[in-house]
């Protein structure tokens, strides 16, 4: 694929009063997504417990940066317990839907000019944190407020560091190696839910990627990817009680939610988003790992009329490849993407920015450029 046409760059200025680290917040924009007629650009990140709200300027520019806090206005949301990491935002029929990666994560190791061991628990602690856990659907006003007393707001019932998708999927014939393993000697097998304690970036379970149209939800796995195969999961939800989103059965077999099989070229999902008709979902691609790769954009046309275990790909002519967004040596991986501008073009965030994309004043003033591409 050829890379996408670049038309411009648009300027996204944090709040210098912000509590978070304002750095941290523009080096890690991870799902975004524009509501009311593009006036509000909403954005998650990969480290802290907010959705961040910006407003559509003059010339280009998103700014009046403002926060909301999950603890207010998810019950029982504990700071203690976690970063969400926000990897999917979608907004649909006055509700901002937010999903965390679900994913754990392994300790980094700290790469330094004068470092020649690994040490402490680097590479060998591997952490679920509870808030990752989450899928829900806050009301929005007219206002781009967040109601935090609405008792609209709901999400999936959360058990530690599990939920109610996670309870559904635990059984799965793809992701429960003690199922899938063929084996006469069944104790040497892994344990249950094997993708789910394996971390992301490792081909651990990762969501990166959530569109929702009316109670259906599309939700992107970043990882694992099986023999070269991502997996789109569709769920659809119904209220219960007490805030509580219950999932309704829609696959074979009793299940609550369909597998769609995507072949992109090897990759995993890396964001959705629909496109102006709703109809038409627009794929990231990119690298299950954490190296460089290209990352495309795929169209896969209706997707909840797929059938349970549909298999999508370029040769079926299910899957359109649209084209290429450029990425650099450790930076510049995209993210976010966003339909922008009528639906002529997409705004895109990336995950380590280029230095040349950074904001970084002297007058206090933190942002990042997004690249607005062509479709």
């Amino acid at each position: 694929m050829t890379n996408l046409e670049r038309l411009e760059r648009v300027k996204i200025l944090c709040d210098p009063n912000s509590k978070n680290d304002l750095e941290e917040i523009v080096k890690n924009l991870s799902g975004i997504v524009l509501s009311h007629n593009g006036k509000y650009l909403w954005a998650g990140t990969d480290e802290f417990q907010t959705i961040e709200r910006f407003t559509r300027l003059e010339n280009g520019v998103f700014g009046e940066h403002k926060w909301f806090n999950f603890k207010d206005f998810i019950d029982g949301f504990d700071d203690d317990k976690g970063e969400v990491d926000v990897e999917g935002l979608d907004y649909s029929d006055g509700y901002l839907w937010v999903v965390g990666s679900h994913s754990s994560k392994r300790k980094k190791v700290k790469i330094a000019a004068d470092k020649f061991k690994v040490e402490g628990k680097e590479l060998k602690q591997v952490k679920r944190e509870e808030n990752r856990y989450l899928l829900a659907r806050i009301p929005v006003n007219e206002a781009g407020e967040i109601d935090n007393k609405s008792p609209q707001r709901a999400w999936l019932k959360r058990d530690g560091s599990s939920n109610s998708l996670l309870a559904a999927l635990a059984t799965d014939e793809y992701l429960n190696l003690t199922g899938s393993i063929d084996s006469n000697d069944r104790n040497s097998t892994l344990g249950k839910e094997f993708y789910s304690y394996l971390p992301s970036k490792e081909n651990g379970l990762d969501i990166e990627g959530l569109a929702v149209r009316g109670n259906k939800i599309a939700i992107g796995l970043r990882g694992p990817v099986l023999r070269g195969i991502a997996i789109l999961l569709e769920i659809e939800v119904e209220a219960g009680s007490s805030h509580e989103l219950n999932l309704k059965t829609i696959g074979n077999d009793s299940r609550q939610y369909k597998r769609h099989f995507l072949d992109l070229d090897g990759r995993g999902i890396r964001e959705l988003c629909w496109e102006e008709n709703h109809n038409s979902l627009l794929i990231l691609a990119g690298p299950t790992m954490d190296l460089d790769g290209t990352h495309s954009l795929f169209r896969l046309d209706n997707p909840f009329a797929l059938e349970d275990n549909s298999l999508s790909s370029q040769k079926n002519q299910q899957l359109k490849p649209i084209g290429d967004i450029p990425h650099g040596q450790q930076e510049d991986r995209a993210e976010g993407v966003a339909i922008y501008e009528g639906g002529k073009s997409i705004l895109v965030v990336y995950d380590r920015p280029a230095e040349e994309k950074l904001i970084l004043d002297k007058d206090d003033i933190v942002g990042v450029q997004a690249d607005v591409f062509s479709l």
